[in-house]
């Protein structure tokens, strides 16, 4: 009687826990002793490396999406499709010619073809029909954390990124492109592929971001995507370089986009809008979103404000407005979640500036004025505070935006004047606990120290609005190396 390899003696939760402690390469070789091993690891390396992917705008990459889409159970798995600002490029001793020689023999179009002759979006309608259970599409401009299986230095990367790269010495280092044609892309191949994911989530953490004109999708084929959607998370800067000089009607037509896009998504749930500091564009935003719903039609450029019914959780960084705007519009809504990150907000002249009340302070104050007693907001948090100072005494959100002092806020541990002081504050509901208790009380630890000029324009900070995404990251599989082609 033949006697069974040691290795198929194990029971299956050996072999998985032998196969957690292989880098991907060596996991490619374990999957391969036999077919019974293949077996039990087939259901976790499914999982790991075919539950969210990123791709790249390149012909390569999207083949590699289509193909997974094609394939009859990691088609099943595959969940989240991200797609990435990368493009390829070639930089091996300076020879430029290695990528278009490696496509032209491989057969593929070049990015610029791909796109304008519309290859592109055919191939992610193509494949955005065969997944039956994608629920998010997501558009970023970096490449994940937390491959622990290969490191702490260990990237999840677009598939495709080393693509031409035969060469021992040579590296392949991706440009950025612009995001701003991507989502449109994305949403009109969505709409064509009778695909509606309930999510879609923007992470931009380099210049540029999205501008308006990404957002003018509204059309019969986009309309079920967006009706559908109940996460949205956006990163938007103005497409005008001048929009500050726009005029009050210029400025109307260039939100226009933007609002009709949220005007066209009621039912989300959760929604995250990013922008960019010292901008007005985010404080015009925030003030129509506050304005009371009125149900008179308006003529374009005007759109009335939204209800949102269904909108739980509220999440806005890096921007600047007032206290009123701010107040209005998270007492609008029937919010469970609020998170504020790198908000400035305007403060009226230097004597309020160099008193020992903060815009913040008040911001809390009348923030647990208006909320009622059985408010349903159970988590709140507020990251990297900031408060205007403008010297000329203006009371008006542009004179602020340009040429304002900023000044960091932080929070008390306790009431003592020497307690150790934080940049974050949050709160979560407990038993007994109260939201406008809590406000009341950070109101008063809330605390500024003797002014110093900061600079939060520069972007070698991540968005801390995005730092719950990076947490999931090691269930991605971005590499061509791991997928096995035999499967």
């Amino acid at each position: 009687m033949a006697t069974l390899p040691p290795m198929l003696v194990l029971p299956p939760e050996l072999i998985l826990r032998i196969s957690s402690t292989l880098t991907t390469p060596e996991l490619g070789c374990f999957r391969r002793v036999c077919k019974q091993v293949e077996v039990q690891l087939f259901d976790s390396f499914a999982r790991e490396f075919f539950t969210k992917r990123q791709f790249m705008i390149e012909h390569p990459s999207l083949e590699a999406l289509v193909g997974i889409a094609k394939h009859p159970v990691f088609s099943k798995h595959l969940v989240e499709v991200i797609i990435s600002t990368d493009t390829l490029t070639s930089s091996a001793h300076g020879n430029q010619d290695l990528l278009p020689r490696a496509l032209s023999a491989a057969g593929y179009m070049h990015r610029e073809m791909l796109i304008h002759t519309g290859h592109a979006r055919d191939m992610l309608v193509e494949a955005f029909s065969k997944l039956p259970n994608l629920r998010t599409v997501g558009l970023r401009d970096y490449d994940g954390k937390d491959r622990t299986r290969d490191g702490e230095k260990a990237y999840w990367r677009s598939y495709g990124w080393k693509f031409g790269d035969d060469e021992a010495d040579h590296r392949r280092h991706c440009a950025q492109v612009s995001p701003v044609p991507l989502l449109p892309m994305l949403l009109y191949a969505l709409g064509s592929a009778h695909a509606t994911p309930s999510n879609v989530e923007v992470f931009l953490r380099r210049h540029p971001k999205l501008t308006p004109v990404s957002f003018d999708v509204v059309a019969d084929v986009t309309k079920p995507v967006l009706r559908a959607l109940r996460t949205v998370m956006l990163h938007i800067m103005p497409s005008h370089p001048h929009h500050r000089a726009l005029s009050n009607d210029d400025d109307l037509w260039h939100q226009l986009p933007i609002k009709r896009f949220l005007e066209n998504t009621p039912a989300v749930e959760e929604l995250r809008l990013n922008f960019e500091p010292n901008e007005r564009l985010a404080h015009q935003m925030l003030g129509w979103l506050g304005e009371a719903v009125s149900a008179v039609p308006a003529n374009l450029p005007h759109v009335p404000s939204l209800a949102l019914p269904a909108l739980r959780t509220l999440d806005l960084g890096k921007l600047d407005t007032d206290v009123g705007t701010l107040v209005s519009v998270l007492a609008k809504f029937d919010l469970t979640t609020v998170n504020l990150w790198q908000v400035t907000l305007q403060c009226n002249d230097r004597t309020e500036y160099e008193g020992e009340i903060s815009r913040w302070t008040r911001f809390f104050e009348a923030l647990a004025h208006v909320l009622s007693p059985t408010s349903g907001l159970k988590r709140f948090s507020a990251g990297y505070p900031t408060q205007a100072l403008n010297a000329n005494e203006n009371n008006s959100i542009n004179s602020i935006l340009n040429g304002a002092e900023l000044r960091r806020v932080f929070f008390k541990k306790d009431h003592s004047d020497d307690s150790p002081k934080e940049d974050k504050a949050s709160y979560r509901a407990g038993y007994g606990s109260s939201i406008k208790h809590w406000l009341e009380e950070i109101a008063e630890r809330t605390w500024m120290p003797s002014y110093r000029p900061i600079d939060l324009t520069d972007d070698s900070e991540d968005d801390g609005n995005e730092e719950d995404e990076d947490v999931s990251d090691d269930s991605e599989g971005d590499e061509e190396d791991d997928v096995d082609e035999d499967e």
